[in-house]
């Protein structure tokens, strides 16, 4: 196993951050309640169609790659009808023509958060008017016609985001793709863009505390903003360096690829949630106020914590016996 980046891989991580920088900067989310998408925009650049087949338009890359590209979005905060649109792209790679529609942007989704289960409401995050919806789960990639008509807005925290609840009857089941090579993608992504949010936390406040002065002095001078800083570092070095070997497992097809994904999830999820908080503490005042762009991090860290599961299920996957068997 070869954990370093070689050149193509750099090439994407650059391309994709340097794309989101000056597309997609983080102060966007100041001036609308909801994130503009330009599925287009990332259309043109083959990005929604990462791991769909060449056929369909799609660019066919590992694992690696994606993740790559997650953590760029993350650290902007990026649309999350990106990796919305590339679940439904996977999903629906066994029909060429719908598949096309989703890699070009043409066709929208909506990510099914909580899946059809006799009488309960489904609840789902993105576009009430996409005219599809898609769940992974460990049991596969499902693709849903959507009723938007039947969903009901509820609030979100993280307000760039819709969030929507309603019947069961408004999902009709369009398409079923068995096995979970799609749910361990999508952990890999979801986790790379909490690692992207906690590297962003970081970037944030290290260059606050080289600005700011109080007694004549760059705050950055005092143990009382350096530790926490370097504890971030920690966090955010940890997160990574798991989220390679996973991302690199899943794709050499490692017998406890799953377990290390899993891991990968809880500690890219642990370093966003507790980096986030920091960084609003050591802003101090002004970390607080709604102008600032700390809390914007915070609230999109917790949203992608709770996308595919909590810590808890993940912790108890990892602590399972068949999980230790798993790693020997």
């Amino acid at each position: 196993m070869y954990l370093a980046l070689d050149a193509d891989e750099r090439e994407i991580a650059d391309a994709a951050a340097d794309f989101l920088a000056n597309e997609f900067p983080l102060q966007r989310l100041h001036a609308s309640a909801r994130d503009p998408e330009r599925l287009a925009a990332f259309a043109e650049l083959g990005w929604l169609g990462l791991a769909a087949p060449e056929a369909a338009g799609g660019s066919a890359l590992g694992v690696v790659e994606e993740m790559l590209f997650f953590a760029a979005l993350g650290y902007q905060c990026g649309p999350l009808a990106v990796f919305t649109q590339v679940l439904a792209a996977a999903a629906a790679q066994e029909n060429i023509e719908l598949c096309a529609g989703l890699c070009a942007g043409q066709v929208g989704s909506a990510l099914l958060v909580t899946p059809p289960n006799g009488d309960a409401p489904v609840r789902l995050v993105g576009d009430a008017a996409a005219p599809y919806a898609v769940a992974v789960d460990a049991a596969g990639a499902t693709l849903y016609a959507l009723q938007g008509e039947y969903l009901h807005e509820q609030p979100c925290l993280d307000q760039s985001v819709g969030m929507y609840t309603g019947p069961a009857q408004c999902l009709q089941l369009v398409q079923h793709s068995a096995g979970e090579g799609a749910w361990r993608r999508a952990q890999v992504a979801v986790s790379a863009m909490s690692m992207g949010i906690a590297e962003r936390a970081l970037a944030m406040i290290v260059e606050y505390a080289r600005e700011r002065e109080t007694f004549g002095r760059k705050i950055g001078a005092y143990q009382a903003v350096r530790h926490p800083c370097a504890d971030m570092a920690v966090r955010n070095e940890a997160a990574r360096s798991q989220l390679y070997y996973a991302a690199t497992a899943l794709h050499e097809g490692h017998a406890d690829a799953a377990m290390q994904v899993d891991a990968a999830q809880l500690l890219a999820a642990r370093a966003a949630r507790m980096n986030t908080d920091a960084n609003i503490q050591l802003h101090g005042g002004i970390g607080v106020t709604d102008e600032h762009d700390a809390h914007l991090l915070l609230k999109r860290a917790n949203l992608l914590e709770r996308l595919l599961g909590a810590g808890r299920s993940l912790r108890a996957s990892l602590l399972a016996p068949e999980a230790g068997e798993e790693a020997h």
